[in-house]
């Protein structure tokens, strides 16, 4: 329902709904949606940002960490369940490196390796060996080698600097890898491999890329969300087509874009608000190419709307845009193609 950018000279910009104070602009309106890119706060040093269920992390240059809008179960690592309509910054550490927000919860890298966690934890998601909510950071064990972080809605991934890959959390449709439909509440070693290049969660189902760049699916699969060309689940990592050339993914809900290296952009899942791009609002089972363009850097995937990247550094956004969060200055119920965001270049 809304989106957040971050430009080259370190401003966030945030369009799309309010109602939770997930914009940061200091006020929450739900009667007002930003349909355009909304520049926070004056700040010029923000590194990072991710988006939860209308909540917000966000990194800055210096290593301190922020926060922002919804925070009933303590999402927000302030040690409170107070919400904030602006970035709050999150403790004294000036050392985070990373941030992953999931649907009601948190996961952070700090700059020595150790992993941090906090908010919801019906399914075991902080991996603290309970299902207790924290209202503030909270180191994940002892490890001091993880190198990247990614949250579901109620599952997390994460990979360590030896390539491996773990998961925690909820798993009812096999989401977690580890080949049964289990919860864990403590960081469990996903297969033999260890040559994970990245990974990224969707709301119950996983997407991994290896450094060969092949592209490996688990978890539910009811609308062709893994991409294999069925509905059928799968509670292991198992590879999506014999392409290796997989540069980088993203998940939405239920559907997922990917980049290989030659830029080319590629989409399937669920598709009712044209979500995947491909002028249609007809889901796809397995990875179909978005357009003829060659030329695409990031992609970001939502609920129902998607955000990329172009390498000349134009934005582009298409799926649903009933709140404005598309940023094209109009609400309307469907955009089916890439539409550019502005003019910009930055």
């Amino acid at each position: 329902m809304y989106t957040l950018a971050l430009q080259k000279d370190g401003t966030i910009w945030a369009w799309g709904a309010d109602y939770h104070g997930q914009l940061g602009l200091g006020v929450t309106d739900i009667n007002n949606d930003k349909t355009t890119p909304t520049k926070v706060d004056s700040a010029s040093n923000w590194a990072a940002v991710s988006c939860g269920n209308d909540f917000n992390m966000a990194l800055k240059t210096d290593g301190t960490l922020w926060a922002w809008a919804r925070n009933d179960s303590g999402e927000l690592g302030l040690g409170s369940t107070i919400w904030k309509f602006a970035p709050t910054k999150v403790g004294s550490a000036h050392d985070w490196a990373a941030i992953s927000c999931g649907s009601l919860s948190s996961v952070a890298l700090r700059a020595d390796g150790t992993l941090w966690a906090w908010g919801a934890n019906e399914h075991g998601e902080l991996g603290l060996g309970d299902t207790n909510n924290r209202a503030a950071p909270t180191q994940v064990g002892n490890a001091r080698n993880w190198a990247a972080i990614s949250c579901g809605s109620s599952q997390t991934l994460a990979l360590g600097r030896d390539g491996t890959l773990w998961a925690w959390g909820g798993n009812a449709d096999g989401q977690l890898g580890i080949g049964d439909t289990r919860n864990r509440n403590t960081p469990t070693h996903v297969g033999d491999a260890s040559d994970w290049e990245s990974v990224s969660c969707g709301s119950d189902f996983t997407l991994g890329v290896r450094t060969d760049g092949t592209l490996w699916a688990w978890g539910a699969n009811d609308i062709g969300q893994l991409g294999l060309g069925d509905t059928g689940n799968r509670s292991i990592p198992t590879r999506v087509g014999s392409a290796s050339d997989w540069a980088a993914v993203s998940c939405g809900d239920d559907y997922n874009m990917a980049l290989r290296t030659d830029g080319t952009l590629w989409a399937w899942g669920a598709n009712d608000h044209g979500q995947l791009g491909l002028g249609d609002t007809t889901r796809k089972q397995v990875p179909t190419k978005v357009g003829s363009h060659g030329g695409w850097a990031a992609v970001s995937c939502d609920t129902g709307h998607t955000v990329a990247l172009s390498r000349d550094g134009s934005l582009w956004a298409w799926g649903y845009d009933n709140h404005g969060q598309l940023g094209l200055g109009y609400n309307t119920n469907n955009v089916l193609t890439p539409t550019e965001v502005g003019s910009g270049r930055s």
